[in-house]
Protein backbone atom coordinates (compact mmCIF):
# COMPACT_ATOMS: atom_id res chain seq x y z
CA UNK A 1 0.00 0.00 0.00
CA UNK A 2 1.18 3.25 -0.44
CA UNK A 3 1.05 6.54 2.00
CA UNK A 4 -0.25 9.85 0.23
CA UNK A 5 1.75 12.84 2.38
CA UNK A 6 0.02 15.89 1.54
CA UNK A 7 1.84 19.06 2.05
CA UNK A 8 0.25 22.77 1.85
CA UNK A 9 0.98 26.18 1.37
CA UNK A 10 -0.70 29.76 2.11
CA UNK A 11 -0.29 32.01 -0.96
CA UNK A 12 -1.82 35.32 -2.04
CA UNK A 13 -0.42 35.07 -5.41
CA UNK A 14 -1.58 31.60 -6.74
CA UNK A 15 -0.36 30.47 -10.15
CA UNK A 16 -3.49 29.29 -12.05
CA UNK A 17 -1.29 29.12 -15.34
CA UNK A 18 -0.09 26.27 -14.04
CA UNK A 19 -1.65 22.52 -13.09
CA UNK A 20 -1.64 23.01 -9.35
CA UNK A 21 -4.37 22.78 -6.51
CA UNK A 22 -5.65 25.64 -4.58
CA UNK A 23 -8.63 26.03 -2.03
CA UNK A 24 -9.81 29.67 -1.96
CA UNK A 25 -10.85 31.27 1.13
CA UNK A 26 -14.57 30.17 2.33
CA UNK A 27 -13.94 26.93 0.47
CA UNK A 28 -13.69 23.49 2.05
CA UNK A 29 -10.62 21.10 1.16
CA UNK A 30 -12.12 17.97 -0.40
CA UNK A 31 -10.01 15.21 -0.54
CA UNK A 32 -12.01 12.88 -3.12
CA UNK A 33 -12.06 16.18 -5.33
CA UNK A 34 -8.23 16.35 -4.94
CA UNK A 35 -8.11 12.59 -5.42
CA UNK A 36 -9.79 12.78 -8.51
CA UNK A 37 -7.99 15.16 -10.02
CA UNK A 38 -4.79 13.48 -9.55
CA UNK A 39 -5.73 10.00 -10.38
CA UNK A 40 -5.37 8.63 -6.87
CA UNK A 41 -6.51 6.56 -4.51
CA UNK A 42 -8.10 8.62 -1.66
CA UNK A 43 -8.06 5.55 1.03
CA UNK A 44 -3.84 6.40 0.20
CA UNK A 45 -4.27 9.63 1.37
CA UNK A 46 -2.43 10.09 4.72
CA UNK A 47 -5.63 11.03 7.26
CA UNK A 48 -3.73 13.42 9.56
CA UNK A 49 -2.35 15.71 6.26
CA UNK A 50 -6.13 15.76 5.44
CA UNK A 51 -7.37 16.91 8.41
CA UNK A 52 -4.65 19.47 8.36
CA UNK A 53 -5.45 20.67 4.96
CA UNK A 54 -9.19 20.66 5.75
CA UNK A 55 -8.21 23.08 9.35
CA UNK A 56 -5.92 25.35 7.26
CA UNK A 57 -8.61 25.86 4.38
CA UNK A 58 -10.62 26.56 7.56
CA UNK A 59 -8.63 29.55 8.57
CA UNK A 60 -8.14 30.88 5.30
CA UNK A 61 -8.10 35.23 4.99
CA UNK A 62 -9.98 36.93 2.23
CA UNK A 63 -7.82 36.85 -0.63
CA UNK A 64 -5.49 33.89 0.44
CA UNK A 65 -5.40 30.59 -1.05
CA UNK A 66 -4.11 27.03 -0.02
CA UNK A 67 -2.19 25.06 -2.31
CA UNK A 68 -1.99 21.67 -1.61
CA UNK A 69 0.88 18.80 -2.78
CA UNK A 70 1.11 15.62 -2.42
CA UNK A 71 3.98 13.02 -2.41
CA UNK A 72 3.98 9.34 -2.24
CA UNK A 73 5.72 6.86 -0.41
CA UNK A 74 5.92 3.81 -1.91
CA UNK A 75 4.86 0.81 0.33
CA UNK A 76 5.75 -2.75 -0.26
CA UNK A 77 3.96 -4.75 -2.71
Amino acid sequence: MNTINLSTTVTSDPDFGAFRFYVGAGDAFDASTYAEAYSLNITDLDADDVHAAQDKAAQLNDGEWLEVSHEVQRGRP
